[in-house]
């Protein structure tokens, strides 16, 4: 069977971006300070935002968008309307997520690798888990010396029906750039996130690691540096 590469998928977080284990608590602590006093809600609110999301990822919502499925929970669970919310977190993302950028650095290496990616005529898609919106994963491109890359496709709150660690998201990102899922290389981090639901969608994967790969991913996926799969890649073919 034909498994040529000719799209590549690229996580972001961990992967393109060294990012702090201290995101996820200081983002969701700004959400309290700044988001929360302007929806007249107390600090619960991370706590629907952050059970909103663990609901939201653990389902592929068919014909409904990811951000439709997640403002109709969090706007039920919260009692505001959606207009409110999402023009309060737009003014968020806007002006204050980027205090955050302390907490991010950019990978060495990953703007040489995403460009020889490019040179070699692949298809390259920044497959970042879509929990956020558009504007919060180009602010975080920034953090990672990515901003301007020509992505062929950026995954986001706004466009995908699925989000990781769901195989649905995968698929729907094979769908939308109309290449097979066989002829796509997943890279990145986390096996739970990014390796084995590509590899169950039916992609190749390469996990970002100079560990072994755990038994059962045994000759379904690779492991290495950005320098050793792009010399793998001279072939075109991986697997």
């Amino acid at each position: 069977m034909d498994s040529m590469i000719r799209a590549v998928g690229v996580d972001l977080d961990g992967t393109l971006l060294q990012l702090s284990d201290d995101f996820i608590p200081q983002y969701l602590r700004l959400v309290n300070d700044w988001v929360a006093p302007r929806l007249n809600l107390d600090s619960l609110l991370s706590k629907a935002i952050w059970e909103t999301t663990m609901w939201a990822t653990a389902k592929d919502h068919g014909d409904i968008l990811f951000q439709d499925a997640f403002y109709r929970n969090l706007c039920q669970a919260l009692g505001v309307s959606r207009q409110t919310v999402e023009e309060v977190f737009a003014t968020f993302y806007r002006t204050v997520f980027p205090d955050l950028r302390y907490l991010g650095h950019p990978v060495v290496g990953a703007m040489g690798f995403l460009t020889q990616l490019q040179a070699m005529g692949l298809r390259v898609a920044l497959l970042t888990s879509p929990v956020f919106p558009k504007m919060a994963i180009e602010e975080r491109l920034v953090w990672a010396g990515l901003e301007g890359f020509p992505f062929d496709w950026i995954s986001s709150f706004e466009v995908v029906h699925a989000a990781k660690p769901h195989p649905a998201y995968y698929g729907e990102a094979a769908k939308i750039l109309g290449i097979e899922p066989r002829h796509w290389l997943m890279v990145g981090n986390d096996l739970e996130a990014d390796i084995r639901p590509a590899v169950a969608t039916g992609m190749q994967a390469w996990w970002v690691n100079d560990r072994d790969l755990p038994d059962d991913l045994q000759g379904k996926a690779f492991h290495g540096t950005f320098h050793r799969l792009l010399e793998m890649l001279k072939t075109r073919y991986i697997l």
